[in-house]
């Protein structure tokens, strides 16, 4: 059997050395050449001998080779969001410190405030992460020259980009989950705590007014809000000339407004009404029975409670209820659109980014670990800059939201099939 000359380079393959390295290799790569038989060193020779299943079958059983890199590319990967989250945690504590201390914070609820925040931070720095541990796990392979000894027993750079691709779309799909139903909660927690103890963001208080357009051509105001007992006070709505928007055309005023569990319907005390033929100066006035009483708007006590959370406490089913009924009051929801889809592109940010970096730091480079870091900072701020601008277009209804909140994803996925085709050659 054959076997590729590095030496002559100056170099050693890891396969036929006593490091460590070889000794991790050694074992996959005998075997895979004792399936496909004698090799022939010339580029590409042994590709033309193999038949498609055999191709198929190397695919399949190279799982020591599998274990291999993934091994060192989760460690790399967990090195980074550790690093990342010690990192995040010091820069915050420094500067949220002196609130703690102001208000008397109790060491629980601190402690409490920073594992919810955790999770946050991990959405954040999760692609970054992941293309850390494709870089270096890749780039160390490469200066090792494991890489070679993987091509000298047949493995394309296609194959061992398989373990990367897999790990990477999994973690995508969690990361849907993750960022969809799980960060929402946390955030919605850390956002209490602050609320409650640091008492910062004190608009979303038990009691609070608010100005709702029900539809294109009604207005509901409302005082002193409870979330907890479904009730309001100072009660107005407004109804206005679909022709003429401008023009009011009836007026109800009530004192307090309940919601009844019965009917499912907000039911109006002491309701006026007041009409206006054809302008405001000329009304008639007549005061609402019960039944007349009982209004049917488009928002329940449940939706009045999801408009107090900010999009980033927001589950997705959550934020498609919001979504869709700020457009049917008529409200722009172009930014929300974005934001929405935007949750999804976010978690699918790591396979792009790995599929980027992998072919990327097959390569030999000089430099070692200092250029792939600097190289995966240079690569996520593009990310970031790409992602940024075409989301101000679709903020703005410019362009389609789910296109824009997209658009960085296909820019990349589009550049990282350019840089495949190139490290294959």
């Amino acid at each position: 059997m054959k076997e590729i000359e590095t030496k002559q380079q100056g170099e050693r393959s890891p396969e036929t050395d006593g490091s460590p390295v070889g000794q991790g290799l050694r074992s996959a790569v005998v075997e895979e050449r004792s399936r496909v038989g004698t090799w022939d060193t010339r580029p590409g020779a042994h590709r033309d001998k193999r038949t498609l299943v055999e191709r198929f079958s190397s695919l399949v059983r190279l799982k020591l080779i599998d274990r291999y890199v993934l091994k060192q590319f989760f460690l790399g990967a967990m090195v980074a969001i550790v690093s990342f989250i010690i990192i995040y945690i010091a820069v915050d504590l420094m500067e949220k410190l002196d609130k703690f201390l102001d208000r008397k914070v109790p060491v629980k609820y601190i402690a409490e405030y920073y594992i919810n925040f955790i999770p946050q931070i991990i959405a954040l720095i999760l692609p970054v992460a992941l293309l850390l541990g494709s870089l270096f796990t890749t780039g160390r392979m490469s200066t090792q020259n494991e890489i070679i000894a993987m091509r000298s027993a047949g493995i394309s750079l296609y194959r061992l980009m398989a373990p990367f691709v897999v790990a990477a779309t999994l973690l995508s799909g969690g990361a849907v989950y993750f960022n969809g139903w799980i960060l929402p909660k946390a955030n919605a927690r850390v956002e209490e705590i602050m609320r409650d103890y640091v008492h910062e963001d004190l608009m979303a208080n038990s009691e609070f007014d608010m100005y709702l357009q029900d539809s294109p051509t009604r207005i509901v105001s409302m005082s002193d809000y409870s979330l907890t007992q479904k009730r309001a006070n100072r009660i107005s709505v407004q109804d206005f000339d679909p022709i003429n928007i401008t023009h009011m055309t009836r007026r109800t005023d009530a004192s307090i407004m309940t919601w009844d569990t019965v009917h499912n319907t907000w039911l109006l005390q002491g309701a006026v009404e007041r009409t206006f033929v054809s302008d405001t100066s000329s009304e008639r006035v007549r005061t609402l029975s019960v039944e007349e009483s009982r209004m049917q708007f488009a928002f329940t006590p449940k939706e009045l409670q999801e408009r107090l959370l900010k999009m980033d406490e927001m589950t997705n089913p959550e934020l498609a209820r919001r979504i869709e009924l700020k457009h049917k009051s008529g409200q722009d929801v172009s930014g929300d659109r974005v934001d929405y889809n935007a949750k999804y592109s976010l978690a699918f940010t790591s396979l792009i980014v790995v599929l980027f970096g992998v072919p990327f730091a097959s390569k030999k480079k000089r430099g070692g670990l200092s250029f792939e870091f600097s190289i995966a900072i240079g690569i996520a701020f593009a990310f970031l800059t790409f992602s940024k601008i075409s989301q101000t277009f679709g903020n703005f209804g410019l362009a389609s939201p789910a296109f824009t909140a997209w658009f960085a994803n296909i820019l990349f996925f589009l550049g990282s099939l350019i840089v495949i085709w190139k490290a294959q050659k």
